[in-house]
C-alpha cells in the first residue's frame, strides 16, 4: 500500500511540459491571484502557487527512462536475431563500409528535409492542424544545461543506433523475405507509430522507407544509422538554438 501511495504522488508531481503558451500561462497566473486575494480576505489557509513551466527532473527522469528503453532495444534485438554478436554484426553489414559511398545518407537528408518542408508548408495551407508534425522531443529541455545533454544522447546517439539495429536490423531484415516493398512498408508503419505524433506520421512514413533503402541497397546498416543520425542532429541542433 505504501508502494502504492508514494507512486501516486510520484505520477502527480511528474510535470514534464509547461502548461501552455504564453496566454495559457497568463491565464493561470491570473486565477491564482484571484483564489489567493479570495483566501487572504477569508483568512483561510493561501493556496499552493500553480506550476507553470516544467519540472526538470521529471524531463531528465523521462529522458533516462528513453535511454534505458533504447537500451532494450538491444537486448530485444540480439535475443530476436538468434545470432551470436559477431554473427550478428556481419549479418547487418556493421563490420564494413565503403566510404566512397558516404555521399548518399547526406544527400538523402538533404531530400528528406525537402520534404518535410514542403509537406509543413502543404499542411498550413490546407489549414488542417493536426497535420503539421510536432517535434517528439519537448521544447523545455532547453532551459537546463543537463537535461539538453541528456536529451542530445537519447537523441542523437541512443535513436539513431537502437532505432536501426531494431526496425531496420530485426524488423525490416526479418520481412524482407517477402520483397522490399513489403519489408519497407510494415516496418516503416511500425517506425512511425512509435513516434505517437499524428502530423508527423506521413513525413516519417516517407523517411522510414527511405532509410530501409539506404540499408537493403548496399545490405549494410550503416547508411541507415548515419542518415538517422544527421536527420536527428539536424532537428536537435534547430531545436535548441531556436527554442
Amino acid at each position: 500500500m505504501n508502494a502504492i501511495v508514494v507512486a501516486s504522488t510520484f505520477w502527480n508531481d511528474y510535470e514534464p511540459k509547461d502548461v501552455g503558451d504564453t496566454f495559457e500561462k497568463m491565464s493561470v497566473v491570473a486565477r491564482y491571484a484571484d483564489e489567493r486575494l479570495a483566501a487572504a480576505t477569508k483568512g483561510v489557509d493561501l493556496p499552493a502557487p500553480p506550476r507553470i513551466l516544467a519540472d526538470q527532473a521529471s524531463l531528465r527522469l523521462g529522458l533516462l527512462v528513453t535511454l534505458l528503453s533504447q537500451g532494450l532495444l538491444f537486448f530485444v534485438v540480439g535475443v530476436g536475431s538468434k545470432q551470436s554478436f559477431t554473427g550478428l554484426v556481419r549479418a547487418l553489414g556493421l563490420d564494413r563500409y565503403n566510404f566512397a559511398s558516404c555521399w548518399r545518407p547526406i544527400v538523402a537528408v538533404v531530400g528528406a528535409y525537402t520534404m518535410v518542408g514542403i509537406y509543413v508548408v502543404a499542411s498550413k495551407a490546407i489549414g488542417i492542424s493536426w497535420l503539421e508534425p510536432q517535434s517528439t522531443v519537448p521544447t523545455e529541455i532547453v532551459r537546463d544545461p543537463l537535461t539538453l545533454a541528456i536529451a542530445g544522447a537519447a537523441t542523437v546517439v541512443g535513436a539513431p543506433i537502437s532505432e536501426e539495429l531494431f526496425f531496420r536490423g530485426l524488423i525490416f531484415s526479418g520481412l524482407s523475405k517477402w520483397g522490399f516493398w513489403p519489408a519497407a512498408l510494415l516496418s516503416g508503419l511500425f517506425f512511425t507509430l512509435v513516434h505517437f505524433d499524428p502530423g508527423s506520421i506521413i513525413p516519417f512514413y516517407v523517411i522510414a522507407i527511405t532509410m530501409a533503402w539506404l540499408y537493403w541497397s548496399h545490405g549494410a546498416l550503416w547508411d541507415s544509422i548515419i542518415f538517422h543520425f544527421l536527420f536527428n542532429l539536424t532537428s536537435f541542433t534547430i531545436l535548441a538554438t531556436t527554442a
